[in-house]
């Protein structure tokens, strides 16, 4: 919990020297109340991260949607999903009271909450700041069973991280982007049968998907289209 504060609080001075340069923290008040008064706008994101899990690298996919007030404030809801095979390590199984030692594949997916502050947007480019990125989500094991060679899976774990992130991106056009991100994930829950090391750097860059200007632009006039 040491290191979960101490990140934390490195992410909250960073906002706060990144703040210093543009405007008071009065003003960053003044600026989040009166987004909160404006009628919020939906989004949908579709993009790829990376980060360590134990010593491997890992690739995860993330969709993420939310309501975003005056492009200032986001609440947003995420699903993140561990790319197949990334992870492989030793796992002990005990079939029929025989124990061995086999490979399995790691599955790890979770969900996530999150509040995020964009300190500067300025077409096309966008800066932010998530010092705040809760999620809940399973691990298990899949491996190939030695009694009858079936793929099968150990049970599912409960894994509660937290990771906050600074994000950037530049719009190449209303529907696709540049993004780039940096983070931290910390493991604030994981049961003794995950044997991995999920505390890690996120880091990403590369293209970012707005499917909720995808959508406006596949329907113009909404679902209800013309009457």
């Amino acid at each position: 919990m040491l290191l979960s504060r101490k990140i934390t609080l490195f992410f909250f001075f960073l906002f706060a020297l990144l703040l210093s340069f543009r405007q008071s923290s009065g003003q960053v008040m003044d600026t989040l109340y009166a987004s909160l008064e404006k009628r919020p706008r939906f989004f949908l994101n579709l993009q790829n991260y990376n980060s360590f899990i134990s010593k491997d690298f890992a690739n995860f996919t993330l969709l993420k949607f939310g309501l975003s007030y005056n492009k200032r404030v986001r609440f947003g809801f995420g699903a993140s999903v561990l790319d197949g095979g990334a992870v492989v390590s030793e796992i002990e199984i005990d079939e029929d009271s025989i124990p061995y030692n086999t490979n399995g594949e790691l599955k790890f997916s979770f969900i996530s909450a999150s509040a995020e502050y964009i300190f500067y947007h300025q077409y096309p480019w966008q800066f932010s700041l998530i010092p705040y990125n809760l999620g809940v989500g399973t691990a298990r094991y899949e491996y190939i069973r030695r009694s009858d060679k079936h793929r099968v899976s150990t049970a599912s774990e409960t894994v509660i991280i937290f990771q906050p992130e600074l994000v950037g991106q530049y719009s190449v056009f209303r529907w696709i982007g540049l993004g780039a991100s940096f983070g931290y994930r910390k493991t604030l829950y994981s049961s003794k049968n995950i044997r991995e090391n999920f505390n890690s750097p996120t880091f990403s860059i590369g293209l970012k998907l707005f499917m909720d200007e995808i959508f406006k632009m596949a329907f113009p006039n909404g679902l209800k289209g013309k009457k």
